[in-house]
């Protein structure tokens, strides 16, 4: 009788959570054209369904509110689209975006595995670059021309893409595979779903003591492995 009744519990659960997914469909555009770019790789990180966009760039993939859209293509920037809470747009159009000049090496950004180092190193081969000064809002409207130049336009694209890259090196280096491991006793393909899933935000990580940086860790295993548990068969 017990056993009827977990069942019966179980199976109403993952009927409630389908019912809280739904369809989402759109297209995937590059910004300087707007032609569709097929063969973009989206990656829901909340339930790991994967897709990719067709020649036309349209596609469609399962995701619910608050979830998190990955859009993924070699030459172009990542891009993330949270499902909004409350109404869900009928059609997503998203834009990717080519990485602004001068471009980081592949070298450069996947590093040697000391965080303190490669930030050094990278400083160091980008300085004159990160030095480029930036136009207030005033100085901007007083030398128009200067704002608007391509060239300084693709200074200041290439500072905002390296702070972003510089915040994920940051998350990568306190979030590793490694901890991780250690800490919640994950291995191989269940830890590499847990790293996607429960990937923190810098301002997250940023934000933390150890204590408090462990414990959200620790929380988060116990989420992943009761989830596992409820949806894997009996």
């Amino acid at each position: 009788m017990h056993a009827r009744v977990l069942i019966s519990i179980l199976l109403s659960t993952l009927l409630c959570n389908a019912c809280l997914a739904q369809l989402i469909h759109g297209e995937v555009l590059e910004m300087e054209s707007k032609k569709p770019l097929p063969g973009v790789s989206i990656n829901n990180i909340h339930n790991d369904i994967h897709t990719s966009a067709g020649i036309d760039g349209t596609f469609v993939i399962a995701g619910a509110s608050g979830e998190l859209l990955e859009f993924r293509i070699p030459g172009y920037k990542v891009t993330r689209v949270r499902i909004p809470h409350g109404y869900v747009p009928t059609f997503f159009r998203i834009i990717m975006e080519r990485p602004a000049t001068p471009v980081m090496d592949d070298h450069m950004l996947a590093g040697t595995g000391d965080y303190r180092r490669d930030s050094i190193r990278s400083r160091e081969l980008y300085g004159h670059v990160l030095a480029f000064p930036r136009m207030s809002a005033i100085e901007k409207i007083k030398s128009p021309f200067s704002a608007l130049s391509a060239r300084n336009k693709a200074m200041w694209e290439f500072q905002d893409m390296y702070a972003e890259k510089e915040r994920e090196k940051y998350v990568d280096h306190r979030f590793s595979p490694e901890m991780v491991s250690r800490v919640t006793g994950l291995k191989n393909d269940s830890l590499a779903k847990f790293m996607i899933r429960f990937r923190p935000t810098y301002e997250q990580v940023s934000s933390m003591n150890e204590y408090t940086f462990f414990t959200y860790i620790k929380n988060s295993a116990y989420r992943f492995r009761s989830r596992d548990r409820a949806i894997s068969p009996r």
